[in-house]
């Protein structure tokens, strides 16, 4: 089927949206299948300002279980939006605005939220025609509010 370049690169940029999109929506539903749906087999991954971890290259798997355990008990809220898409045939970069909030429900009221927000650049390869995988993600950290030991990652620090 033909279609002019600059449908395709909407249709392109829509597909790249929704994956950044259903990514940060499946961490909230702990659907860590639909996480690994998104993800190559390996990513690069740079969390440096939130963790203060270096950046480097994981597996899938191993990316998911250090989620799995950040996350565990916690009630989160992603929010994605400003996306910004640069496509380069079959790969792209996507740099979004987000928000999360997690919140800790056996915590008490002051010490049991986490909120950040910032700016994710998202690395991706097409896989398929209208099927695109993430193969690296930074995170950059604008706002942090709230008490880190909320985060699984983050236990053992003092609140802010």
């Amino acid at each position: 089927m033909y279609e002019l370049p600059e449908i395709r690169w909407i249709v392109d940029r829509a597909a790249i949206a929704d994956t950044i999109v259903a990514f940060a929506n499946a961490f909230d539903a702990k659907d860590w299948q639909k996480v690994r749906s998104h993800l190559a087999e390996e990513i690069d991954i740079d969390y440096s300002e939130f963790r203060g971890e270096p950046p480097r290259r994981v597996t899938a798997e191993e990316y998911i279980k250090q989620r799995v355990e950040g996350l565990a008990g916690l009630r989160s809220l992603h929010v994605s939006t400003n996306h910004e898409v640069t496509l380069n045939k079959n790969t792209a970069e996507c740099k979004s605005v987000y928000q999360i909030y997690r919140l800790d429900p056996t915590r008490e009221s002051g010490q049991n939220r986490l909120d950040t927000a910032g700016n994710y650049f998202h690395s991706l390869i097409q896989k398929t025609d209208r099927h695109w995988l993430i193969t690296g993600i930074k995170q950059t950290v604008v706002i942090v509010s709230g008490n880190p030991q909320v985060h699984g990652s983050l236990r053992g620090t003092s609140p802010s």
